[in-house]
């Protein structure tokens, strides 16, 4: 295949290849008249496979869903030009704030078409053809268009190492002419990377950690929703035990096994586990690694007092205190390095009993006609998760609810907590469950984040894929009821369960499409939907789930809108006090 000619290799055929080579095997896509050529020349490769979206927002937050499951911890979304760049650009900021490396391509019109001064669609004036290459400037580790087939492939091969050197989403403009140009076979992409590669300052970031760590006396380590970007679970237990001190993560950073005797739960100031919250406090150093400090976060504490005792470990620098910085390091390098170093188990520092597990606020499903309520939904989801599942928490009362439910070893929970851009969750359970198929993936929904992406359930039904869907239809958006009573709050009520089984139906033509692959009578309904209103009714539903575990499973529960997690209630508590200061 190296011997090609280069008039036989074109330069969608080369992003195709890079895809195989970083491990990609499923990208995310809305076509345009912009991006066929491109799509033309992807699906020739009979090793990656295309998922259509229903928009290109949905396309974005399900690239963010594969990034975070796919063992290349990378995705790919290809999109039409400005109106696809600028519809997904919302997503991408959010994958962004998760440091999550996602490769953006937008089609653009023919370079002739780009260089005229004559109007053309998809452009908000004939003389605003790169509002989309700017707009992605603040969000992504690079944002270029090719405008020669010749320079093709080192632009997007230099943009490519930018996102995964600095684990950032990246955004490429590629002309349709140029997608169908002859371009030279690629040369080995890690031999491009290592090309790039700058020295790093691991021995002397290693040597200012392990001196401060030395010399403290209560320390604690904090896994923030980061650490798994850059980190494996293995590495991080390893570092914990070398450590030897209590282990608490961020509600999105769970990332050490809840049955380790290190983990002491979640760190969430102000609202869970306040001893835990007691014992960091106490403590004497903070080595933090991909934590984040948003608002959300952190609610009782303020992160600059706290730089006197705070190491932060991030994906590429190591911020000491008296705002001293090493950079650049690698960190999986780095925290490779601490576990074979000469760093003092402080063991010490972890007390005798650990503190109660939030899961506590379960209670028992019973075989009756009694509502159900958040916490016996929760033993139920609960339930639900096996060794090999995903939990993906949509913004609202469902990050309050999934912090009381503890996970399996081996279970991974994906939550968008810094951005918490509202609907995220229903497309990026679509790319966690493309991307981990062996498994299956949970999601936790309000209603009214269901119905700003609902349409990507069509998606999972058309691909047969088997997710299990706790809606959580309360009524409206409760955590801004928790915070400011108003009518803007409360939202149609949808008969979800009609709405997810009406998202298959039979063809009014024979066969739909040239391209239709089922068999002729392969209409079984690859979905069911159960409308949860008694306890009575979960037990049921959750029997079906498991009888029927090929399906994507699809519960309504019907909750009581007064009925909310302690957590939403006082934090809606401190928010509405803080915006009326």
């Amino acid at each position: 295949m190296s011997s090609s000619k280069s008039e036989d290799y074109k330069v969608g055929a080369y992003i195709g290849y890079r895809m195989e080579e970083l491990g990609v095997s499923d990208y995310f896509v809305v076509p345009g008249d912009t991006n066929l050529t491109l799509l033309d020349s992807l699906l020739e490769n009979p090793r990656l496979r295309m998922v259509e979206c229903c928009n290109e927002l949905n396309t974005g937050y399900a690239a963010d869903g594969y990034a975070r499951a796919s063992e290349c911890k990378t995705a790919v979304a290809v999109i039409p030009y400005i109106v696809g760049g600028l519809s997904i650009l919302n997503a991408i900021s959010g994958a962004c704030s998760e440091r999550l490396k996602v490769i953006v391509i937008s089609g653009c019109p023919p370079t002739s078409v780009l260089t005229s001064s004559k109007p053309t669609h998809h452009t908000p004036s004939p003389t605003n053809k790169d509002v989309a290459l700017h707009a992605f400037q603040g969000v992504t580790a690079a944002s270029v268009r090719v405008n020669t087939a010749e320079s093709a492939t080192d632009v997007i091969d230099n943009a490519i190492i930018k996102c995964i050197q600095q684990s950032l989403p990246v955004y490429i403009e590629l002309p349709n002419d140029i997608a169908g140009a002859p371009c030279p076979f690629p040369i080995p992409f890690t031999r491009k990377v290592e090309e790039a590669t700058q020295l790093n300052r691991n021995g002397e970031a290693l040597e200012a950690v392990t001196d401060l760590w030395n010399s403290s006396h209560r320390p604690v380590l904090l896994l923030g929703s980061q650490a798994r970007v850059s980190l494996p679970r293995d590495i991080v237990q390893r570092l914990s035990e070398k450590l030897g001190c209590p282990v608490l993560c961020q509600p999105d950073g769970r990332w050490l096994s809840e049955s380790h005797p290190q983990y002491w739960c979640t760190f969430w100031p102000g609202l869970l586990n306040p001893e835990g919250e007691k014992l960091v406090l106490d403590s004497d150093l903070w080595l933090a690694i991909g934590v984040s400090w948003s608002d959300l976060h952190t609610h009782s504490i303020d992160p600059k007092e706290e730089n006197h005792r705070l190491i932060a470990l991030q994906h590429d620098g190591v911020e000491l205190p008296e705002d001293k910085v090493i950079s650049p390091v690698n960190l999986r390098e780095l925290v490779s390095a601490m576990i074979d170093s000469n760093i003092i188990r402080r063991s010490e520092s972890l007390p005798s009993s650990k503190p109660s597990h939030p899961a506590g606020i379960q209670t028992e499903i019973k075989t009756s006609d009694d509502a159900l309520t958040v916490r016996s939904l929760l033993s139920g989801v609960q339930a639900m998760l096996q060794e090999n599942s995903k939990l993906v928490v949509d913004t609202g009362d469902t990050w309050f609810a999934a912090s009381h439910v503890e996970l399996p070893d081996g279970v991974d929970i994906y939550m968008q907590l810094p951005y918490a851009s509202i609907g995220w969750s229903v497309p990026a359970t679509l790319g966690a469950q493309v991307a981990h198929p062996h498994g299956r993936v949970v999601l936790m929904v309000g209603d009214g984040a269901f119905q700003m992406t609902a349409q990507e359930i069509s998606t999972m039904v058309r691909m047969k894929l088997n997710p299990i869907i706790f809606l959580f239809n309360n009524l409206g958006y409760k955590t801004e009821t928790a915070v400011h009573e108003g009518s803007y709050n409360y939202i149609a009520n949808w008969d979800y369960t009609k709405l997810a089984t009406s998202f298959l139906d039979k063809p009014h033509a024979h066969p739909p499409s040239p391209y239709a692959t089922d068999k002729p009578g392969d209409d079984e309904m690859p979905v069911f939907a159960e409308k949860v209103r008694t306890q009575a009714d979960l037990l049921r539903a959750m029997e079906r789930v498991s009888a029927e575990s090929d399906k994507l499973a699809f519960l309504e529960c019907c909750i009581q809108p007064d009925n909310m997690t302690p957590e939403l209630r006082a934090l809606g508590e401190k928010v509405s006090k803080g915006v009326s200061k």
